[in-house]
């Protein structure tokens, strides 16, 4: 009696096993969706698509990227936060996410999700912004400018695309790096501003290599550091900010995330398969014609990227709040 219990107990606890392996050891069984919360045509809509292209030939499965975008991607990553975790829903994750999340619990407001509810898989690459100035501006260096700044707050201005966006908030951080402030003239768009650097409206900014360097390359301007923690192999003779003087440093970064409750084996299998599409050449060589640079990153690293990012775009977004509040 006792062996015979002792076998149902045992069989029990093998079916319980292959029943939690299963999914994992199944997949991909069909089509997977990638999420892209951003609209059609931009870089993150390109690398989602050359991602998919390259993880068919992975997984052997098809891969079809949806566009779901709105709320500074809210709308699409809660998509993907809330999707059923068995590794057929992937998200196209970013600082963008990073930035909406902080903008939102910086107002007082309860985001739909939190980075609590997305689970990191890998990231495919990193876009770091350039400090530029006008082509005839006096400096040559970041020090030039920094020491400038430091000692005339308030005297100096710049631009970026949009007020607390993307080329906003790298501007930011350099300001507070070098304890001073700035004149911000918001502009509808990077292309304005850019024009506004050119024409010499504006002391310096905050830009994209994409957009950037051909302006540089036609000496329209002049870019004075890296705001990353490496000279960029397109312009290899430019000097990060660190380099120059200032600890500012500003990475965006791009990757694939999960929902937070996806098993730990299925997991697994994902983020080998995103690691798989981050060493694949080709895949690499669209990124970086998008401005980017080609930078993979395990699951861990993504983990403490993110969380640094979260503490300084939460402070600064405090910083700008209350400041803008103080003027009113």
């Amino acid at each position: 009696m006792k062996s015979r219990t002792r076998i149902v107990i045992i069989s029990f606890i093998s079916i319980l096993i292959l029943a939690s392996l299963s999914p994992a050891a199944e997949y991909p069984a069909k089509t997977i969706t990638i999420i892209n919360p951003n609209a059609p045509g931009g870089g993150h809509d390109v690398a989602a698509r050359a991602f998919a292209t390259v993880a068919e030939k992975v997984l052997g499965q098809p891969v079809v990227v949806v566009n779901k975008a709105g709320a500074s991607t809210m709308l699409g990553m809660t998509a993907v936060a809330q999707s059923a975790p068995d590794g057929y829903t992937l998200g196209m994750d970013s600082t963008t996410t990073t930035n909406a999340l902080a903008w939102e619990i910086a107002n007082g407001r309860k985001p739909p999700i939190t980075r609590d509810d997305l689970l990191p898989v890998g990231g495919l690459s990193v876009n770091v912004p350039l400090v530029i100035v006008p082509y005839n501006s006096p400096w040559k260096t970041m020090s030039d400018m920094a020491k400038d700044l430091k000692t005339k707050p308030n005297h100096y201005a710049f631009c970026s695309g949009g007020l607390y966006g993307g080329t906003h908030l790298p501007a930011e951080v350099l300001l507070q790096a070098i304890g001073t402030k700035a004149r911000h003239v918001p502009h509808k768009g990077g292309g304005p501003c850019l024009a506004a650097v050119v024409g010499e409206h504006v002391h310096f900014s905050t830009q994209w290599p994409g957009t950037s360097i051909p302006l540089a390359q036609g000496k329209k301007i002049r870019i004075l550091a890296v705001q990353g923690d490496e000279r960029l192999k397109s312009i290899p003779d430019v000097p990060t900010i660190k380099e120059g003087g200032v600890d500012a440093e500003w990475i965006q970064w791009l990757g694939i995330s999960i929902p937070r409750k996806t098993p730990a084996p299925l997991a697994v299998q994902i983020m080998a398969m995103v690691k798989k599409v981050a060493q694949d050449a080709a895949f690499n060589k669209i990124l970086e014609s998008q401005g980017a640079e080609a930078r993979y990153m395990n699951d861990e690293e993504v983990e403490k990227f993110v969380k640094a990012e979260s503490e300084v775009v939460a402070k600064i977004y405090k910083s700008l709040l209350a400041e803008a509040k103080s003027k009113r």
